[in-house]
């Protein structure tokens, strides 16, 4: 546990945030049954389109077996309240040091697009990270042509930080957009949606 002046992070698993419930969703650990599916929408060209791909430099089996290595990673699976897999929800690069972590998400299952499972599970991911985590800042980078994923972080709070050149390395199809959202701009919105 680190003991700076920005509050209480805990290093360790906190079997508290291994479910997560939302009001459409829940998030969940990922399971080695969910890996089939992960890949699925990995190699689905609509998805890589908007996000990149995820598997593109490991193994989707190798990437499991180090979840519970690393502490620098949060990562669980969506279901729908009925237990529906529909997506994976990751804060990554966690920096317990100054309370920062990046947010990735993928809504895989095409049918439960634009109906707000993705904008709830970000705020049950989103209030985990700050209330549970005690995180500071969370951060993403979403590729500028995701128009419907830029829409849902800012009506969340995140802010346009910078536009970075696509990545050669990784293939991007387009130029990425870095948002950020501190703890505080969560809370204020978060009050006002209340």
């Amino acid at each position: 546990m680190d003991n700076d002046t920005k509050g209480k992070r805990s290093r360790k698993a906190d079997p508290e945030l291994d479910r997560v419930a939302g009001h459409l969703t829940i998030l969940r650990r990922v399971v080695a049954a969910d890996l089939p599916v992960l890949q699925a929408w990995d190699d689905d060209p609509e998805i890589i389109a908007l996000m990149g791909r995820k598997y593109a430099e490991t193994d989707v089996t190798d990437w499991f077996r180090s979840l519970n290595r690393d502490r620098t990673c949060r990562i669980w699976a969506i279901d729908t309240q009925e237990g529906q897999l529909i997506g994976e929800v990751e804060l990554a690069h966690l920096n317990w040091r100054n309370g920062s972590t990046e947010l990735r998400i993928c809504i895989g299952d095409k049918n439960y697009w634009s109906h707000g499972y993705g904008t709830d599970a970000l705020r049950a991911a989103l209030g985990a990270a700050f209330d549970g985590m005690g995180l500071e800042s969370v951060y993403l980078r979403v590729f500028i042509t995701n128009t419907r994923a830029i829409r849902t972080y800012e009506k969340l709070g995140f802010r346009r930080q910078a536009i970075l050149e696509p990545s050669a390395r990784r293939q991007d199809p387009a130029a990425v957009l870095l948002m950020n959202l501190t703890r505080q701009r969560w809370h204020m919105k978060q009050a006002q949606s209340a």
